[in-house]
């Protein structure tokens, strides 16, 4: 399994605020590197989205996709600006790793994918995310 997580962050956040998603995805990528969940899905593609009330417009999130031709699922999560631009980095951290595992979740259980152990991947994303909570 495969983790790649892409960022949009508002401008008021440095690069170095907005790395906390590509250490989350280093990090899982090196928990799931020898996990297999089925043949269906092999890469999770994450947008993560954190703007200011003036670019909410323009950052609408878009739905769930299982791609066809390959062995994907793509999707976004929202983070809320002022909870995260108000932390520190260990409670972004924190607030990141809450929401990717309450969203993956939600949408995984949203959607049927004929030969993917859903269950087996939602609870290793748990223990996982419990682990680097503590």
């Amino acid at each position: 399994m495969e983790f790649y997580i892409g960022s949009q962050f508002s401008r008021e956040f440095s690069f170095e605020e907005s790395r906390v998603t590509q250490k989350l995805a280093e990090e899982l990528n090196l928990f799931f590197k020898d996990k297999d969940y089925g043949e269906r899905i092999k890469n999770i593609v994450v947008g993560i989205i954190c703007v200011s009330k003036d670019f909410e417009p323009f950052f609408p999130v878009r739905r769930t996709k299982v791609m066809r031709k390959e062995p994907t699922i793509s999707y976004e999560i929202k983070l809320d600006f002022e909870s995260f631009k108000s932390s520190n980095v260990d409670e972004r951290k924190l607030l990141l790793v809450k929401e990717f595992f309450k969203k993956t979740k939600e949408y995984l259980t949203e959607i049927t994918i004929k030969d993917f152990k859903k269950d087996e991947f939602i609870n290793d994303l748990e223990i996982y995310f419990k682990n680097i909570s503590n």
